[in-house]
């Protein structure tokens, strides 16, 4: 939300999204810190500055501050990707611009918050979240539709493209939380952007 948007909310809604934030990000900033375990309901309640029942008031559960932030991934992610500027320019210079933005995203605390959650909660899926992936999915197909509507591919093959950039993102990143930073980062970029425009000209890749 803007600061605009902010300014058009009463006094009591901005008093409530502040709060919301400070709890979001608190319990980002303690999975990145130390992990999935770090965010305890103690720690989240002292690092927001809030009582845990206030923490509650605000947001039900723990199981429903960790969907919050997933949807809120995914939200960033979306904003991210929609421009105008997305539909102009060569495949080639779109499929540029395509993972740029999508490291961009992978590159922040956000993200690396969301992995954290999701690999915690694999066994044990989070029941807020489970509505939301069918349409999260629907979401990804309109953005690559966006990008590369133009490629004489279906939705399918659309989000296998995706897929397979995000899961190469995501290992980047991973390497990146562990290592603290990547060797050779752009060389492992342009791989990953020459990968996913073989497959959006309908290129097979070498097995």
């Amino acid at each position: 939300m803007t600061t605009d948007d902010t300014g058009k909310l009463g006094k009591q809604a901005q008093k409530t999204l502040i709060a919301r934030e400070k709890i979001l990000n608190a319990v980002i900033s303690l999975i990145n810190e130390g992990g999935f375990g770090a965010a305890s309901s103690s720690k989240i309640s002292r690092r927001a500055g809030l009582t845990w029942g206030a923490v509650q008031h605000h947001f039900g559960s723990k199981e429903d501050i960790l969907a919050a932030i997933l949807d809120q991934s995914h939200q960033r992610f979306t904003e991210l990707m929609d421009s105008d500027a997305s539909t102009a320019g060569s495949l080639k210079n779109r499929v540029d611009q395509f993972v740029e933005r999508m490291w961009q995203h992978y590159q922040s605390d956000l993200y690396v918050a969301t992995l954290e959650i999701l690999l915690a909660s694999r066994k044990n899926p989070l029941t807020a979240a489970e509505s939301k992936i069918q349409q999260q999915s629907s979401s990804h197909a309109d953005t690559m539709q966006a990008w590369f509507g133009d490629c004489s591919l279906n939705d399918e093959d659309l989000l296998e493209a995706l897929i397979y950039t995000h899961t190469f993102l995501t290992g980047l990143m991973i390497e990146q939380v562990f290592e603290g930073e990547i060797a050779n980062e752009q060389a492992h970029l342009d791989r990953i952007k020459r990968s996913m425009l073989m497959m959006l000209r309908g290129k097979k890749l070498l097995a």
